[in-house]
């Protein structure tokens, strides 16, 4: 056991990773936030972020551009009055793999200095290469109740907190995230008398996971752009104390969580999985995989298990063969089920319906993509493939006897 992760591990640093993403996002995705400047008025601020590969990129000689305009009105319920900001940008990159890619984005901000009133919000996405309008469902707001204000962070190399909020939604990953607190504008809080200390405790069905942080200043955030992004700029015309909960992403498994601050929800947030691997989805299958390394009592004594638990206390069992112990993102683990997830679909025959129980499945998941391949006929003119790992001067032989695609192990050294 000790061997075959020692194994793994080394073919971890090589291999690509084939989990696929699950779900599907909507064209834009926005966050808004409100800073009162006095008891009267306050500055209004939406952040939006759209995926390149919903964006329409026209080829020019050797560049992929995209141009779009993001448009922001805001109906004032009382006078009727209509308030309206936009942007327009333009995207270039150099080759059409990029305009596909789920982990680039445009991104951008909207300002509007706003009286506490009631508004309902309308945001128009215009495609502006075919003049093309996508409305985006709005919303209505009431800035007299304010809210605690809260933002998820990464930490750019320029030392800003550049915004990574996705409809208070984060990626399950190996990046790290911090989160962005101050209770400024809640009823009858001041910055005169908040604590220089403060807890959050962030609750979900399964898991509780507290966050203490000592207060970093005594002004609040506006955001600002620059070529990286949309960071937090400390505003010295709001004065109130915020706290920086570094690195929270470390501790926070995947989940819907509550944000509770003296056991009061004040706000809410979702780690999610987005490139979770399909092996992972399933209880069983994710067993039937591990049963490939672990002996069948430990199998069973999972299998006893059900439900949300029974993932915690798997994903607990793998813990002890996670190269970054200090984090949830099990490194590991990912790799593992995302060979199986390639196993399952590239090997799956007629005699082994489950491609992960198959020869080539279990060397695939072992030892990860092969550095070469040579597809032959064996001496009995049987279809045969070859597999070569140079770096652990392994070779393995497989044939096709039965001709329907089962390949078996005849052979290896």
């Amino acid at each position: 056991m000790k061997k075959f992760f020692a194994l793994f591990f080394l073919s971890l640093l090589s291999i690509q990773l084939y989990g696929q993403k699950l779900d599907f996002e909507p064209p834009l995705l926005y966050e808004y936030y409100y800073s009162p400047s006095d008891s009267i008025q306050g500055v209004f601020q939406l952040t939006f972020q759209i995926n390149y590969e919903n964006l329409s990129f026209i080829k020019n000689e050797d560049v992929y551009s995209s141009k779009i305009r993001v448009t922001l009105e805001l109906r004032d319920s009382s006078s009727g009055n209509i308030l309206r900001s936009n942007q327009n940008k333009e995207i270039s990159v150099s080759t059409f793999e990029e305009t596909q890619r789920k982990n680039k984005s445009c991104q951008g901000l909207l300002t509007l200095n706003l009286s506490k009133n009631k508004y309902y919000t309308t945001i128009t996405l215009t495609d502006l290469q075919v003049n093309k309008e996508i409305a985006i469902p709005g919303f209505s707001i009431d800035l007299s109740t304010l809210q605690p204000k809260a933002f998820v962070v990464l930490s750019g190399g320029s030392g800003n907190y550049y915004l990574a909020n996705k409809r208070r939604t984060i990626p399950f990953s190996p990046e790290i995230y911090s989160y962005v607190y101050y209770p400024g504008g809640l009823p009858g809080v001041s910055a005169s008398n908040q604590n220089d200390s403060l807890c959050l405790k962030f609750q979900s069905q399964t898991d509780s996971l507290v966050f203490c942080s000592t207060v970093n200043s005594t002004n609040s955030f506006l955001l600002e752009e620059d070529s990286l992004g949309v960071f937090l700029s400390p505003s010295i015309n709001s004065p109130q104390k915020y706290f920086l909960f570094k690195d929270i992403s470390l501790k926070l498994p995947e989940g819907k969580f509550k944000i509770l601050e003296n056991e009061k929800v004040r706000s809410s947030l979702e780690v999610k999985w987005w490139d979770k691997p399909h092996s992972l989805l399933n209880y069983e299958i994710s067993l039937k995989a591990l049963s490939l390394i672990e002996p069948k009592y430990v199998i069973d004594s999972l299998r006893e298990l059900s439900g949300n638990f029974g993932y915690k206390y798997f994903y607990r069992y793998w813990q002890k063969y996670d190269p970054t112990p200090g984090t949830v993102y099990n490194e590991l683990m990912v790799e593992f089920y995302s060979r199986a997830d390639y196993a399952q679909k590239t090997f799956a025959n007629f005699s082994t319906p489950d491609g992960i129980l198959s020869d080539r499945g279990r060397v695939f998941i072992q030892f990860g993509q092969p550095s070469g391949m040579e597809r032959t006929t064996s001496v009995n003119g049987k279809n045969m493939e070859i597999w070569f790992y140079k770096e652990r001067n392994k070779t393995y032989y497989f044939v096709d006897n039965a001709g329907n695609g089962g390949y078996q192990l005849v052979k290896d050294k």
